[in-house]
């Protein structure tokens, strides 16, 4: 499969603790391509993710 270019995961991540959030994104990180953009909900916050992914807004995010 091709890898995507963009990922919308919106207000889905709030539901999990740190550690399966950190799964579910090296998951997300995996099938991207690198500088894919990755859009989330505003509650969500990936500062603990900075190697897979960096901020560019307020609710998206580029794959590193």
């Amino acid at each position: 499969r091709e890898p995507f270019d963009v990922v919308f995961c919106r207000n889905v991540m709030i539901y999990f603790d740190g550690p399966t959030q950190r799964q579910v994104l090296e998951r997300i990180h995996r099938v991207m391509k690198p500088g894919g953009m990755l859009f989330v909900g505003h509650a969500e916050n990936f500062s603990d993710a900075r190697s897979l992914f960096a901020l560019r807004g307020k609710t998206v995010y580029e794959r590193v």
